[in-house]
Parts: C-alpha cells; structure tokens; sequence
C-alpha cells in the first residue's frame, strides 16, 4: 500500500511539472502580449510569475514537501487570475481560466485542501466578474449572473464529486490489496504497513509491542484426509476463533498458507505469553465442525518483542519464526517466547 501511496504522489507530482510549464510558457506569452496592450502591472505578474514556474521545475521534482510547493504555486496563481480579471482593460473571457481552479485544486491538493481553495477563489472570481462586467442591463445581467453562477457552480461539483469518487475506489482498492481474500484478515503486505504505525506508537508511548507468529500443526494431513475445501473452512474457522478473541487494538493477519501473524500493543511479553497460551487451549478445544465431524485444530507459536528482539519487522519475524521452528521441535501445540 506504500507503494500505492507513493505512486498517487507521483502522479500529482507528474501534474505539478506539466502546469509549471504550461505556466512558464503562457506566462511568458501572455506577459508580453499585456506588455504590448499596455498593461505594464499585469505583464510584470506574469512575467516574474512564469520565471518562478521555471525555478519551481526543479524543485518539485524530488522535494519530500510537495502539498507546501503546490500551495506556493497555486496561491500566487489564482490571485493572479483575480488580477487579470479585475484590471481595466481585461476581456471578460479571462473568467473561463477561473473555471479551472476547481480542476487543478483537486487535481493537485486532493478534496479537502482541494475543495477551501477552490471555494474561496470561485467565490471571488464570481464576485470580481459581477463588479468588472455586469452593465445596466437588467435582463442582461440577470442572464449573465446565471450563466457564471451556474457555469461555476458545476464545475466545483463536478471536481467534487469526480475526487470523492477517485479517493473511495482508491480506498477500496487499497483495502483489497491488503485484505486476505479467503479469510477477510490482513494479509502480509498490511502487516507490513500496520507495523510501522505500531512501532511508532510503541517508540513514541514507550509501550511493548510484541509479534506472534503461529502454524496450525499437522495441517496439510487436514488437507490431505478431508479436501482442500475442509482445509479452506478450517482457516477461516481458526480466522473467526482468532478474531473474536484479541483485542481491537491487536492486528491479526493471515501470514501465508496455514501460518497467522498478531501484533499485539501495549501488553507485556508475559501477558501476550499467557494470552496466547490460553488461546492455544481454547482453540483445541473448539473444534471445526463439518459434515456430523470433529475436526480438532491445534497451532504452534513463537514470539518475539519489539528492541529485544530486533528494531524492525524482519529481524522480528526471524526470531518468531526461528521460535516457532523450536515450538514444532518441542512436539508442536506449545508457545515459545524465547531462546
């Protein structure tokens, strides 16, 4: 999912560059043309306004803060779209670059960013427009009123809408990426992600932060004696057994194959062992039932904490792993929290 998130800046960063140079070249254009026509404090904006897009170029390639970059070029833009609208002299034509700001704000700021900007420079295009070109035609007026507060006001719908619906398919596809589509758990790629906001938290509140990786034994004999399609109920069965007994502040994850994975906040490494083991003897005596048949599932587990064992989430998933080798060497159906 970082990938995902990475790839969705990328993208807005791509944007950013392509109407820097749109800006630099129109602004050069533009900024000669009102040079020409007269209007030396408009050409001077765009001039000075197109080099800064230049200079903006190189800077929004690789910098880490992208959503300040684009406020800074965004804020002097569409003021200078007021400008341009207000200035004696100016065609009433310079509103349809108004229209685009609610486009280019979601584009590049999202919704909510996307939505304040939009709406506060709408709203004084609109009023700019009614002041600068409005004559003393009535019926005229009344038309052309309609005509700029309808115009805009779709065009913020529409950016609206077209962002909320683009962010909740993301929302959903990220989701889907890091959802285990047998089980409904986290699979491994959310445990990853998980990991970090947890380690976080557990750094920032000094609290322990312990990783269970557990194997249901003799599992494949499962798959072997009744089906592939019993071993299929016999995850999910163990999936609802685990979910209906960790807390909400614990992720549970389907690690791969018959291998489960809980991050367990801000327990003791002796609670997560007692919690764990008591698991483990609940679980053996909750067996699946299928078919008028008792199946009985048992799981092994290793453990490992978060700075004893290691400062990120391989090394920790290698002493887990390395203790729930020693949990299967002991006989399996046991808990192994240390060397």
């Amino acid at each position: 999912m970082t990938g995902q998130l990475v790839q969705n800046v990328q993208h807005r960063r791509d944007v950013m560059r392509l109407l820097l140079s749109i800006t630099f070249f129109g602004g050069m254009f533009f900024g000669v043309l009102n040079l020409y026509r007269g209007l030396l404090p408009l050409a001077v904006l765009e001039l000075v306004y197109g080099a800064f897009s230049l200079y903006l170029l190189r800077i929004v390639k690789h910098t880490p803060d992208l959503k300040k970059w684009t406020l800074i070029y965004l804020l002097p833009f569409f003021s200078i779209m007021m400008y341009a609208l207000y200035v004696p002299n100016s065609s009433s034509s310079i509103f349809a670059w108004v229209l685009t700001i609610p486009v280019i704000s979601y584009l590049l700021l999202g919704r909510r960013w996307g939505f304040w900007l939009a709406a506060v420079y709408i709203t004084i295009g609109v009023v700019v427009y009614h002041i600068k070109f409005l004559s003393d035609d009535g019926t005229l007026n009344l038309a052309l009123s309609v005509n700029v507060l309808l115009s805009a006001c779709l065009m913020m719908t529409f950016a609206h809408v077209y962002e909320k619906n683009r962010e909740q398919n993301e929302q959903r596809l990220l989701e889907l990426a890091g959802t285990d589509r047998l089980t409904g758990l986290a699979n491994r790629m959310k445990l990853s992600e998980d990991f970090n906001r947890c380690r976080s938290f557990a750094r920032r509140h000094q609290t322990p932060l312990t990783l269970i990786l557990l194997d249901l034994d003799y599992f494949k004999n499962i798959n072997d004696q009744y089906g592939h399609h019993v071993g299929d109920l016999a995850l999910c069965h163990v999936a609802d057994f685990f979910q209906q007994r960790i807390r909400k502040s614990d992720l549970l994850a389907r690690f791969g194959g018959e291998e489960f994975a809980i991050l367990m906040t801000a327990a003791e490494l002796a609670d997560c062992v007692m919690h764990i083991d008591q698991l483990r003897q609940e679980l053996q005596q909750t067996p699946l039932v299928t078919d008028s048949q008792q199946i009985t599932i048992t799981f092994s587990a290793g453990m490992a904490s978060l700075g004893k064992d290691g400062d990120d989430l391989q090394q920790l998933l290698h002493s887990a792993d390395t203790r729930l080798y020693q949990a299967k060497n002991n006989g399996r159906n046991c808990v192994v929290y240390k060397d």
